[in-house]
């Protein structure tokens, strides 16, 4: 139904959120919405958009706009705890199931 992202920055303070769209890389939807996020390759090479994933790991698509090239740390369910907002965006179902969600991402720098 609908994914309500909302973002911290390197010390935990929310700095913003927006409803997210489909077929977007959370990069492409925080510039969108005046979220500053740290970028430079857009393709998850350099690995300066790397964040934290607090809440909503389920909610996010690791190839959503592009190939995820590294293995990342996860959780004991094997869900990523960080993600590149570069590359990544929110799974395609997560706007039909009739649930809302919650994704919560830091930022690292």
């Amino acid at each position: 139904m609908s994914v309500l992202v909302k973002i911290q920055d390197s010390t935990g303070t929310e700095v913003g959120s927006f409803e997210a769209e489909d077929e977007k890389s959370l990069c492409e939807m925080a510039a969108m919405h005046w979220i500053d996020i740290m970028k430079s390759c857009w393709a998850g090479f350099c690995w300066v958009c790397l964040c934290d994933v607090l809440e909503g790991w389920e909610a996010i698509d690791e190839n959503k706009v592009g190939a995820s090239w590294f293995n990342f740390e996860k959780d004991k369910n094997w869900n990523s705890t960080q993600v590149l907002w570069c590359v990544w965006g929110i799974k395609s179902e997560m706007f039909s199931d009739n649930q809302e969600h919650v994704v919560v991402l830091k930022k690292m720098y």
